[in-house]
C-alpha cells in the first residue's frame, strides 16, 4: 500500500504521485492508498484523487482508500466522494489483510 502523509495538498502531491508511478509500473489490479494519517486536505488534493482514479481506471487498476482519518472521512462524506471511491476500513488489521479485526467496505459506486 501507499501511505499518504499528514497533508494531502498541492505541495505534497508530487511525492505521492511519484510513489503511484512506481507502483503503477508493476501493473497491480488495485492500489491501496492509506489515509489514516491525513489531517489536512484541500481542493487540489481532492481533485488529485479524482484525476488519479480516472488515470488508474484507464489502466484497469482500481484505487482503494484505506482507513481514512476522521477528517478525510468527513470530507469524503460532505463532498459525496465516498460514493465515487472504494473506501476500506481495516482498523485492527495490517494492510496485508492478515489481522483479526473487522473489515467493512463501502462506496464503490461510479455513477457520475
Amino acid at each position: 500500500p501507499i501511505t499518504a502523509a499528514q497533508q494531502l495538498i498541492q505541495r505534497t502531491l508530487p511525492i505521492l504521485e511519484r510513489r503511484f508511478d512506481e507502483v503503477i509500473a508493476a501493473k497491480p489490479p488495485a492500489i491501496d492508498l492509506v489515509l489514516s494519517a491525513v489531517q489536512i486536505v484541500d481542493s487540489v488534493g481532492l481533485n488529485w484523487l479524482l484525476s488519479m482514479q480516472a488515470r488508474l481506471e484507464t489502466l484497469g487498476i482500481r484505487i482503494r482508500l484505506v482507513d481514512p482519518s476522521p477528517i478525510i472521512a468527513d470530507v469524503l462524506l460532505a463532498t459525496r466522494l465516498d460514493a465515487r471511491f472504494s473506501v476500506e476500513h481495516l482498523a485492527g488489521r495490517d494492510h496485508a489483510g492478515n489481522g483479526n479485526g473487522p473489515s467493512h467496505a463501502s462506496g464503490g459506486s461510479h455513477a457520475r
